[in-house]
């Protein structure tokens, strides 16, 4: 074979340096590609991030403003246990009783976390900053030993209640009712702790405005209220229990 069939050394070269051009074109399109559908991703992230964290935050403001109407009634809370307990001393040296109208109930509030669990299971909430996404967390679990915390309470004034149809106290059942009536003290001291607390870390977070609902002002009234008239004042239309 002659040197005429396989070309001249020139040609061969710059063959091989267009082959070259081609490839790198070909290889500078692919990174722009790759590049742009990484932009395109983390983008989609950051909007569904700021999605999942809008939520979430009014879902939290939303559970706040709860908080926030149940600590508005803790003086009346104090002055309904102080009362309750003057009549349980007052049964030491005289068993009749003076019976009392109305005793009423605190706020019991349920807090919302049906965004929170959305968010979770659909994966969103991993793409919010890890320390907002922290203290998000933190807060719901406060939420949920509030919930705990008044949940018992609300028992422990049930069986307070009973003082509305009692005449008289023996000794056992003052004992009862006196370890009642500390029960629910230390209830409204824990609540008022854990939402201390979430209002801290709300502040930290930057929260700002919280949703209020209307809430019952049942603990609020005085004690000489008759139930007609209490249920009257109720946000239930079916009154208080």
């Amino acid at each position: 074979m002659s040197l005429h069939h396989l070309g001249r050394p020139d040609e061969a070269l710059h063959g091989w340096r267009e082959l070259a051009g081609e490839v790198g074109i070909i290889g500078i399109g692919v990174l722009i590609a790759l590049g742009s559908q990484q932009f395109v991703e983390t983008a989609q992230e950051k909007h569904e991030a700021k999605e999942a964290e809008e939520v979430i935050r009014g879902e939290i403001a939303a559970n706040i403003g709860r908080v926030q109407l149940r600590i508005q009634t803790r003086p009346c809370v104090d002055r309904r246990i102080s009362e309750m307990q003057t009549i349980l001393n007052s049964a030491i040296v005289q068993p009749n009783i003076v019976t009392p109208n109305w005793i009423g109930r605190p706020i019991y509030s349920t807090f919302l976390r049906n965004r929170w669990d959305a968010e979770s299971q659909a994966g969103r909430v991993a793409l919010i900053n890890p320390e907002s996404l922290s203290g998000y967390a933190v807060m719901y679990a406060q939420m949920r030993d509030l919930e705990n915390e008044m949940m018992a309470e609300q028992t422990d004034w049930a069986k307070l209640r009973t003082l509305e149809h009692l005449q008289r106290l023996d000794q056992p059942a003052s004992f009862e009712l006196n370890v009642t009536l500390q029960d629910a003290r230390y209830r409204t001291w824990r609540i008022t702790l854990l939402a201390t607390r979430l209002f801290e870390l709300a502040k930290k977070l930057e929260f700002a405005n919280f949703n209020s609902y209307p809430a019952s002002p049942a603990v609020c009234l005085p004690i000489t209220t008759t139930r007609e008239a209490a249920n009257r004042a109720s946000v239930f239309r079916f009154g208080e229990p």
